[in-house]
């Protein structure tokens, strides 16, 4: 087995460990689906595989509300250098993935960091693309009614010209429909990569096409 295989393999299996304590939009699939999307985009664009995958699968080892007063995404962080450094990762690696992890969330995002290594923008561009599409629109539902959101919402403005409307840092947006406005439908032009970026093009469609349905099913026209 490769060195590549034994640590991803340990990193997988943290996830699957801690995962299970996280809401239902950040579970294993979740884990697995940025993984994938990871091994996909990191291949096209020259990253570090060991480095990226490590990343990918502990990028929630601290699930949200678990981490006290630290951000999860800094508290993610500093656990999985923690954990590749007790399996035997040199330091310079294990704080390579580390930073890769610190630098690709939204919420650093919104914070004012930005990627400084490929594989930063690669797991940036996964995460991202994890919330477009048809599983972006899953999750956004899914995450609302577990934080216990106020309404799925009503679409009174044109997704393909959504507002400004703005984005929750702590507890969930009011509705789903709101976060489409607040967050996902802003992510394609957010991608670091040429590869997430034509990725994120359809999963954009999607969510569009999704929103304009609900609002004529919503005015009882469909």
């Amino acid at each position: 087995m490769s060195e590549l295989s034994r640590l991803v393999r340990a990193a997988r299996a943290l996830a699957r460990s801690t995962s299970r304590d996280a809401d239902i939009a950040h579970r294993y699939d979740h884990c697995e689906s940025v993984a994938r999307l990871c091994r996909r985009i990191g291949r096209e664009e020259g990253a570090d595989m060991e480095l990226l995958m490590s990343a990918a699968y502990l990028h929630d080892s601290v699930p949200r509300g678990k981490s006290g007063a630290v951000p999860h995404q800094l508290a993610s962080a500093k656990r999985a250098e923690r954990y590749l450094r007790s399996g035997g990762t040199s330091i310079k690696r294990a704080k390579a993935v580390r930073a890769i992890i610190e630098e690709s969330s939204y919420e650093s995002f919104l914070e004012g960091a930005r990627p400084s290594s490929i594989e930063a923008m690669v797991l940036r561009d996964a995460d991202f693309l994890e919330a477009m599409g048809a599983r972006g629109i899953a999750r956004a539902f899914a995450f609302i009614g577990w934080y216990k959101g106020e309404s799925l919402g009503e679409l009174t403005w044109d997704p393909r010209r959504p507002p400004r409307l703005k984005m929750r840092k702590s507890g969930p947006d009011p509705s789903a429909i709101w976060h489409f406005s607040s967050k996902l439908l802003r992510l394609k032009d957010l991608m670091c990569t040429s590869t997430g970026r034509k990725m994120a093009r359809s999963r954009h469609s999607h969510m569009v096409k999704f929103l304009q349905t609900y609002a004529l099913e919503m005015k009882a026209i469909l």
